[in-house]
């Protein structure tokens, strides 16, 4: 058993597990364990889990799930919150993946991590993609009924974004799934008119920044998600206001393992220039 202090940033919308359990999957961020994965969480009993709740989790190592990130949570208690949005800005911004000049999740892979926080250069897309096969929803299956798992909705939504370290030469974005509770829940509440959950998340919107918490699947650990997708209304630099969010005493590489010096884009094939001199004037 151990206990590890974190603050939560992403909570997956519920999925039926294989004995009838309606679970959800959450990822924080620690002092001293960096960004980690706490698991199953249920849909009534840890509801008081929330994003950017504070706590202290009492969890061991699963037998299902060996990711080095991923803990099982047997009790917890909660210690606070973070409220104010310069604190949850730096909280964000000190946990974007560095990763020099390779894609965040080719960078991730490599290093058979499973999380990463990053911003995605420029504008985000968006679609609703029908979904193939759909679970009928049924109240009265067990006492989590009122709770709707993913497969029961009619659509996946999905975000195209382009990283910083894109090859010039690659027009497609990346193209990821969105799995976080608040957005399966906007689906629920507007179910006929989803586009809008869109809308809530500030998608195409040039006054906004987004910061993107990202996960792999544990039976496919190439296929990559986003457990939640944050944004705040962009500040000028001078505006901001000093936080308590402090980077003292921490591990190099944290919250990562490991990572690069910063990010940094692909000149790619540069102009070659020819200077002649015949020493004369």
């Amino acid at each position: 058993m151990e206990e590890i202090e974190a603050t939560i940033l992403a909570k997956g919308a519920p999925n039926l597990t294989s004995d009838g359990r309606k679970v959800i999957c959450s990822i924080a961020v620690s002092e001293t364990h960096g960004l980690v994965r706490f698991y199953p969480l249920h849909v009534t009993e840890h509801k008081s889990i929330k994003i950017w709740t504070k706590a202290v989790f009492r969890c061991s190592r699963g037998k299902k799930d060996t990711r080095r990130e991923s803990w099982r949570v047997d009790d917890y208690e909660i210690t606070g919150a973070v409220e104010s949005p310069q604190d949850k800005r730096d909280v964000l911004e000190s946990c974007i993946l560095h990763s020099g000049t390779v894609e965040p999740v080719a960078y991730q892979n490599e290093q058979r991590a499973s999380i990463a926080i990053v911003k995605p250069h420029g504008l985000i897309g968006a679609e609703l993609q029908p979904r193939h096969e759909l679970k009928q929803f049924n109240e009265s299956e067990d006492e989590d009924g009122f709770a709707m798992v993913q497969a029961n909705f009619p659509y996946k939504p999905y975000v195209t974004w382009y990283p910083v370290q894109r090859d010039p030469q690659t027009k497609d974005p990346l193209r990821m799934q969105l799995v976080g509770q608040e957005v399966y829940e906007g689906m629920r509440k507007f179910s006929s008119t989803p586009f809008r959950v869109f809308e809530n998340l500030r998608i195409g919107d040039v006054d906004y920044e987004h910061w993107m918490i990202l996960g792999n699947i544990n039976n496919r650990r190439n296929t990559w998600v986003v457990a939640h997708l944050h944004r705040q209304k962009k500040v000028q630099q001078a505006d901001m206001l000093s936080s308590l969010w402090t980077t003292d005493g921490r591990r190099e590489g944290w919250p990562y393992l490991m990572q690069e010096e910063g990010n940094a884009r692909d000149a790619g094939p540069q102009m070659q220039f020819s200077f002649i001199t015949d020493g004369t004037k």
